[in-house]
């Protein structure tokens, strides 16, 4: 039994992962088998639980939705503590990424404010975020080059 407390892990992501990738991509990671993992999207939710018993529980849950601005999807990972242990927020950020091809943004030990980005290959960098109406989301500066948006201003200095 693990002491480790059950957490989430979210995050934006440049690109839109389709559902079939996303489920494949977390039953691997956490090393789940099917039937340990709800995965369904955020506007659908009460739907896709409409016909599973109240005391059914998953050990990871995880919503996904569309969102706009410098990224393209959305996503909440609830995840048992002895997921955690497997797999914790940074790796899963940085699997993400790499498997996907993606930058993600998640919160990990950064000052208010400001949001860490895990590129591709795994590097991080430390990037302000505007969020506007309808999921829009805007990074307004970063501490290097994001790949793909030459419009990001680079401060190297943020936070």
């Amino acid at each position: 039994m693990t002491d480790t407390r059950a957490t989430g892990y979210d995050g934006l992501a440049s690109r839109f992962v389709p559902e079939d990738e996303f489920r494949a991509f977390l039953l691997a990671c956490f090393g789940l088998a099917g039937h340990e993992l709800f995965l369904g999207h955020a506007d659908r939710l009460a739907e896709d639980l409409r016909d599973v018993p109240p005391e059914v529980r998953f050990p990871a849950f995880c919503t996904y939705r569309e969102v706009s601005g410098h990224f393209a999807m959305g996503y909440d990972v609830g995840v048992e503590g002895y997921l955690v242990d497997r797999v914790g927020r940074r790796e899963f950020t940085e699997r993400f990424a790499a498997r996907f091809d993606a930058y993600v943004l998640y919160g990990d030990t950064e000052p208010p404010g400001l949001w860490t980005v895990i590129l591709p290959d795994g590097s991080r960098l430390c990037a302000a975020m505007e969020e506007g109406e309808d999921d829009s989301f805007v990074l307004d500066a970063a501490t290097a080059p994001v790949p793909g948006l030459p419009e990001v201003p680079v401060i190297p200095g943020l936070g």
